[in-house]
């Protein structure tokens, strides 16, 4: 399993041309039969995630909407999938105006009545005031250019197919590099308009500044599973609230188990951040990040605080950066004292979380 972003990616691909390949792929995993409940699984969830994207995009266009990005495993499935229906809506697009783009006419065979809302979508929902913040304490980075002049909503003059997507990376203050690096791939692969925020003033607060500088964005894709932390009460759709800006957060995965998403990615072949295999199964910053106890390729150790293991040390205050070579050599070595990721399985969404600190 190559975690390289050169899995059959042209360097020459636009973002149609993205769409289509990704879309293509996942329409022929739909079509084969599963062989294990868990692609069965796998399968129904995905057929739900791509019904509640296609709303979103039914509701608010592609020019209201954003994503959250931040690397992980989670948020890149949902990056998938939103390709995916990407390509059905450049289709139809292509074809009629985009007020013809519904859910029910691109994914038929799925009950509406899956998707569910705390607050049904609407451009005219009531939202708290975005009121401008400040961004000193914020980093920005804006995103690249394409050749052509860029308009407001992310298309180029003379195409009619936008050539990004709106993307908000919210990153630890002390983030991965690996992580860093991964994002960056996949900002070039799949297109992504990207903005990075720094944690360190919080999430609503960077979520506000964003916001204040893309008032056109209602509504932002996060990839919030139900056994995240806040995750249990959350439907498809969820509006802001508790002095949050005002969007609505569309979580397609919320329903998604661990096993779901691996499963999901490896079935697909979608290249992921390195750190998963080097037992690594939930991303935090390196201050509050190490790998998974339950991973540990030597059972009688019952977790990794102050564990020595020939060149392996990791302790609770999460793992250093990556500062020279020799702290390459020394994360290198992780991948033989852990397994990866994917071999979380007993009891995986209670046991996700070990190796973070918060």
């Amino acid at each position: 399993m190559t975690t390289a972003l050169s899995n059959g990616i042209a360097a020459n691909e636009d973002l149609p041309a993205v769409c289509r390949r990704i879309n293509s792929k996942l329409t022929a995993f739909l079509s084969t039969p599963p062989t294990t409940g868990r692609l069965r699984s796998v399968q129904e969830h995905t057929r739900i995630s791509l019904l509640a994207i296609a709303k979103a995009l039914e509701v608010y266009g592609l020019d209201h909407i954003a994503l959250s990005f931040n690397g992980g495993k989670d948020c890149l499935v949902l990056l998938i999938l939103l390709l995916a229906v990407l390509d059905e809506y450049f289709t139809l697009n292509a074809q009629k105006p985009t007020t013809d783009f519904t859910a029910a006419k691109v994914y038929p065979n799925t009950l509406e009545s899956l998707v569910t809302a705390s607050t049904y979508p609407s451009l005219s929902l009531p939202t708290e005031s975005t009121d401008s913040h400040s961004d000193q304490d914020n980093e920005n980075t804006p995103p690249a250019q394409s050749n052509g002049t860029n308009t407001s909503n992310g298309t180029t003059n003379g195409t009619s197919l936008p050539q990004k997507i709106h993307t908000v990376y919210i990153h630890s203050s002390h983030p991965f590099v690996e992580v860093d690096e991964f994002v960056a791939q996949c900002v070039k692969s799949y297109h992504l308009d990207l903005l990075r925020y720094d944690e360190k003033g919080g999430m609503k607060h960077a979520f506000q500044v964003y916001l204040s500088q893309n008032p056109r964005v209602k509504a932002i894709f996060v990839g919030t599973r139900r056994t995240d932390p806040h995750g249990g009460s959350l439907k498809h759709f969820d509006l802001t609230d508790g002095g949050w800006p005002g969007f609505m957060r569309c979580h397609p995965v919320i329903d998604w188990c661990y096993a779901d998403v691996w499963g999901f990615l490896r079935e697909l072949e979608i290249p992921y951040c390195s750190l998963y295999d080097l037992g690594y199964t939930s991303l935090g910053g390196t201050t509050d990040t190490h790998p998974n106890p339950a991973l540990q390729r030597r059972p009688s150790l019952d977790h990794v605080e102050g564990m020595a293991n020939g060149d392996c040390i990791v302790d609770g205050e999460g793992t250093p950066p990556l500062q020279d070579e020799a702290t390459k050599e020394r994360r290198k070595s992780l991948v033989a004292c852990f397994r990866p990721a994917y071999e979380l399985e007993f009891e995986a969404d209670s046991k996700e979380r070990l190796g973070r600190n918060r």
